[in-house]
């Protein structure tokens, strides 16, 4: 299957600062190589809630330091480091970050669809999605 986005062979972006808007909940380190990629995220509060998001693509990670919950239509699942998971790109979750925050190491496979938050069971793009909603922390 073709990947919907292509990209250069080759990126490293280092200590990306993620935002809601002004609260900083995530720093990403990222090597990309042709497509696959491994990630550091540093997790200092919760991502988007409460609507489930999914992602482009199939995902392995590694909780090496803190704890978080991983809500999902079909229940939450907390993991204290270490812990392993693995996810389809269909998944659907949001995540809650422990007290004291959460380290984890991710390897993505490459893209191969579009992501995005579920509204009533109806997929959004991330920027209608916050257009719409803003900030829901």
């Amino acid at each position: 299957m073709k990947p919907y986005n292509q990209f250069k062979s080759l990126q490293i972006r280092w200590g990306e600062k993620m935002y809601q808007g002004s609260r900083h909940y995530l720093t990403r380190w990222t090597l990309l190589v042709f497509g696959y990629s491994i990630r550091i995220h540093r997790w200092y509060s919760d991502d988007v809630k409460p609507h489930f998001h999914d992602h482009s693509a199939h995902f392995i990670s590694f909780l090496v330091w803190g704890s978080y919950t991983n809500h999902t239509p079909n229940g939450d699942f907390h993991k204290t480091a270490p812990a392993f998971t693995y996810a389809k790109a269909e998944w659907r979750h949001w995540l809650e970050v422990g007290p004291k925050g959460a380290w984890t190491i991710t390897f993505w496979n490459r893209p191969y669809r579009k992501w995005g938050f579920w509204v009533n069971n109806h997929l959004w793009r991330p920027l209608r999605y916050f257009h719409k909603f803003g900030d829901r922390n």
